[in-house]
């Protein structure tokens, strides 16, 4: 997942993805050398690719390296003195309509004429978008597939749904008395998307709270817990207020009051694990105090959990 947040690539990041193995999947692709062609075939199959992942959930196709059983296998370097960052550009704008923020990184291998490049495409507000053989299409699998006539109508109701972000937590020791230490957590959401959305809710679940007392109120309302096993308890928090385009709220301050001989107990495998719930989709983000680290996607929170539970 580091690989898809970065800002920038180097050929470190590309020698990782093949010592590794990465394998392709819904948001990766790899292509050799001989995917970049100025016949328009090839530039079609470019067009089909990108749009694809901006029809989709958006993702990165590694130009440059060439792949076995959907693993890549080595670098296949292209001419960068043929085929410029500016032509590559140039292809991808041959889809209607034009995809906002698609971002290409060249990496040199040794020099120009041995180039790699990292085009990262997003989920597009602006769906559907169409290849240059007047054909829409999604990711599916490891492949860019042609679209129904009813995914390619349901595309078009994209724009009009709303779309949230978590934009992270912060989990903090607020107050130490002689007895007790008081922890905060704040969370917010972020309106990533081109509508205005009335009703969300923020789920956090929170594994060994059975070393802590859990502030019962915020922003002066009371929370309603849920304990949902021994490990594991579960609190919300719902919109009171329509969030806009761009706008950002603070979802309120939780705090939890720990007695300092259960302290270590509390921290050590401690999970924030949040949901957050709107029309149209969903979220989900952990965060791990003890490595301040933060995680995203289903599988591996359910993963780090696991791990987690099995060593306290």
């Amino acid at each position: 997942m580091v690989f898809f947040k970065k800002d920038s690539y180097s050929i470190e990041d590309i020698n990782n993805l093949i010592i590794n193995e990465v394998e392709e999947n819904i948001h990766l692709d790899y292509k050799a050398a001989g995917a970049l062609d100025k016949d328009d075939k090839k530039r079609t199959e470019i067009t089909k690719d990108i749009s694809a992942f901006a029809n989709s959930d958006g993702g990165i196709i590694v130009y440059g390296v060439s792949e076995e059983d959907h693993r890549p296998k080595e670098i296949n370097p292209i001419d960068g003195r043929v085929y410029t960052k500016e032509w590559l550009e140039n292809v991808i704008l041959l889809i209607q309509p034009r995809i906002e923020e698609v971002k290409i990184y060249p990496i040199r291998v040794d020099d120009i004429g041995q180039s790699i490049y990292v085009v990262k495409t997003p989920r597009s507000s602006n769906a559907p978008h169409m290849a240059r053989d007047k054909r829409y299409y999604k990711r599916f699998n490891f492949k860019s597939e042609p679209m129904e006539d009813y995914e390619v109508k349901d595309l078009y109701n994209r724009v009009s749904i709303p779309k949230l972000e978590i934009t992270g937590c912060s989990f903090y020791k607020a107050e130490e008395n002689e007895n007790e230490i008081i922890y905060e957590l704040m969370a917010n959401v972020l309106n990533v998307g081109h509508q205005a959305c009335e009703s969300f809710k923020l789920n956090y679940y929170i594994n060994n709270y059975r070393y802590c007392d859990i502030g019962n109120e915020v922003f002066g309302e009371k929370l309603i817990y849920t304990a949902l096993n021994e490990h594991r308890i579960k609190f919300s928090r719902s919109s009171k207020e329509t969030i806009y385009p761009e706008e950002e709220i603070n979802m309120g301050c939780l705090q939890f009051f720990v007695k300092k001989e259960n302290a270590s107990k509390f921290m050590k495998g401690l999970v924030i694990d949040m949901i957050l719930l709107y029309p149209g989709g969903s979220k989900d983000l952990a965060y791990i105090p003890s490595t301040k680290e933060f995680v995203s996607g289903r599988e591996d929170i359910n993963r780090i959990l696991k791990k987690m539970n099995k060593e306290i």
